[in-house]
């Protein structure tokens, strides 16, 4: 057996065990709704030939008679087969959309186990994870899977269909059914080839093509590029090459279908030439009197229904794109089977002890896969629990790195981390609150753009108004239209949309909450780069007030910000090579007292530049 042939095998085990998972036993009642469906067309074909043949002698002696009783029998079983098929193929369909909705949702459990499941970022960054993880995922917008047993009831009830036509016909004569399935065949070779050609071009290079010309799509209709499209000009470059692209995606398409020219004109002149000869030949016999006109009825009906041995069209379309993504979903794994299980989210923790929590980097080395040099290369920094320190450094030095391995989103290639003395970034997940420098933007309500800090208070409404309060962005609840249910976007109806300094204090929020949670180490990653120095230099001062009772670590570019810490460290290099208090080092004068005093330059150059102005703005 081929490859080809095993892979083929491998696929609809998949589909299989993928449907069985989702639907259990009524698996088995859809296997006997498609053999009841796919079987009662050739019985009716069968009770329609007796029936013409019982008819003249029902005529003749009358319904009393025993020929009468032949033709009533006759009867009873074509309208018993034409109700079966009927009930049949109601039940059928309902049980296809039930059983389609649970592969759906069976589909997104297994995507979301795979993705969520992830203890980090590392995996969900291989490249070769990714591009599986975007094939399926486009497959599922599309819809692929969701028609799964639609499509396997449409095209094997129509098989067995085609089946029972083809024992029909043996009856006539031997050869008869072999020729015309062999045509029916080669059609379906064809069309299966170029399905599978079309399903490999979609999900390869042509999925790659079209998420381009989806890209430029996005640009000319969706709001985020709106302004500088408009501002800019680029409608007509947008549409351009939307429409450019657009095209480069369908050439793959029309490659595929003009390679198949030849066996298609083939598979046609075998159709043709299949038909004739059995049609001819069944003529002869009829005009001859080996076949009766009841008889012939019942095969030239068979001869139409082979056509269910070929093309079946969407349905079958519909199977090849299901078969080509369902063993990419159900194989889809987590690259590094080594790596520790994620946490449980932290709504299904019991409520965490609260209390600061040291934190320890011994000998730290992290390198990203796609470069050579290491961000972080020996780096070993103590913080005593309830201590605040900034981390500051050039751009480039590791900072959020540290950061996203303080919160166990990657894992060192060498030196060891512990939060609380003992515990890892994972297990301490629980009692850690962060805000990223990319924090997310939830378009939900506000109730929730800050309850995320810790679920299972999200209903304390004292303990969000507190956080909202204390993150200085009370006044934004009192200009929402609906409070704390306002949705934070313009795209719903009621909704509304914050400024981008406004969102900070949301985010801030967040984290502040996560503290009344229990969360005893607090990091915010450039969490104000939004608001200006003063507001930035106010609210941190505020923010160290608050957060005495858990240890803090503070990331920003700001120097004058941070420098109420308890602590400042200076990475470089992806080591920290200062490490004291903001007098302190001022007073040794190396690479945070240079960075200090330029930062101090630019912003009194800035503000001699900016009275002057102001002034004359007054005069005028």
């Amino acid at each position: 057996m081929t490859n080809g042939r095993w892979q083929g095998l491998a696929r609809w085990r998949a589909l299989l065990q993928l449907m069985w998972r989702a639907a259990g036993g009524r698996l088995v009642l859809f296997g006997v709704l498609i053999l009841v469906a796919g079987l009662m067309p050739t019985a009716v074909i069968l009770m329609t030939g007796a029936l013409v043949r019982a008819i003249p002698a029902a005529v003749e002696h009358g319904l009393s008679a025993p020929q009468g009783h032949a033709a009533v029998l006759a009867l009873t079983g074509l309208v018993g087969g034409l109700v079966a098929a009927s009930l049949a193929n109601s039940a059928l369909a309902y049980l296809t959309r039930v059983i389609d909705t649970a592969t759906a949702v069976e589909v997104h459990r297994l995507v979301g186990d795979v993705t969520l499941g992830t203890p980090g970022l590392a995996a969900l960054e291989d490249p070769a994870f990714a591009d599986e993880l975007q094939a399926v995922i486009d497959a599922e917008r599309r819809a692929t899977l969701r028609w799964s047993a639609a499509a396997l009831s449409g095209v094997a009830t129509t098989r067995l269909r085609g089946a029972g036509a083809f024992v029909v016909l043996l009856s006539f004569s031997w050869w008869a059914p072999f020729l015309l399935a062999a045509a029916w065949h080669l059609t379906n070779v064809v069309f299966v080839k170029a399905s599978q050609r079309g399903v490999s071009v979609q999900m390869n290079d042509g999925a790659t093509r079209m998420r381009r010309a989806e890209y430029m799509r996005s640009l000319a209709l969706e709001p985020a590029a709106a302004k500088e499209i408009r501002v800019f000009g680029l409608s007509g470059w947008v549409v351009g090459r939307y429409g450019q692209a657009w095209l480069d995606a369908l050439s793959v398409l029309w490659d595929n279908r003009r390679a198949n020219r030849s066996l298609t004109a083939a598979a046609i002149v075998a159709l043709v030439v299949s038909h004739g000869a059995v049609l001819a030949a069944m003529g002869s016999a009829a005009a001859s009197g080996a076949l009766s006109a009841a008889t012939l009825l019942v095969l030239v009906q068979a001869v139409l229904a082979t056509s269910d041995l070929g093309l079946i069209g969407d349905w079958q379309w519909s199977l090849m794109q299901s078969l080509a993504v369902v063993q990419r979903v159900t194989g889809l794994k987590v690259p590094g089977a080594a790596l520790p299980a994620a946490a449980p989210p932290r709504a299904l923790l019991a409520p965490p002890q609260g209390g600061k929590l040291s934190v320890r980097l011994d000998g730290v080395r992290f390198t990203y896969p796609s470069r050579d040099r290491a961000t972080l290369d020996g780096l070993t920094l103590e913080i005593p629990a309830g201590q605040s320190v900034a981390i500051v450094g050039e751009n480039g030095a590791g900072k959020s790195t540290l950061i996203k391995l303080l919160c166990g989103l990657y894992e060192p290639d060498a030196g060891r981390i512990t939060v609380g003395g003992s515990a890892t970034p994972l297990e301490a997940r629980g009692r850690i609150g962060v805000i990223f420098q990319d924090f997310v933007r939830y378009p939900l309500p506000l109730r929730d753009n800050v309850g995320f800090g810790h679920l299972p208070l999200i209903g304390d409404a004292a303990a969000l108004d507190a956080s909202l309060r204390d993150a200085g962005a009370g006044r934004i609840l009192s200009r929402l239209p609906n409070g704390w249910d306002t949705v934070l976007s313009r795209e719903f109806e009621g909704g509304a949309d914050l400024s981008g300094g406004q969102w900070q204090r949301v985010a801030l929020a967040r984290a502040l909450f996560a503290v009344r949670g229990g969360a005893g180490l607090l990091i915010l990653d450039e969490p104000t780069a939004a608001l200006d120095v003063r507001a930035e230099t106010e609210l941190f001062e505020r923010f160290l007030e608050l957060t005495r009772d858990v240890t803090t670590i503070l990331v920003s570019h700001r120097l004058s910000s941070v420098r109420r810490a308890d602590r400042i460290v200076v990475v470089e290099g992806g080591r920290i090579v200062e490490d004291g208090t903001h007098d302190q080092l001022m007073r040794a004068g190396g690479r945070y007292a240079e960075m200090f005093s330029l930062q101090a330059e630019r912003f009194a150059l800035a503000q001699a530049v900016a009275e002057p102005a102001a002034q004359e703005v007054c005069d005028a």
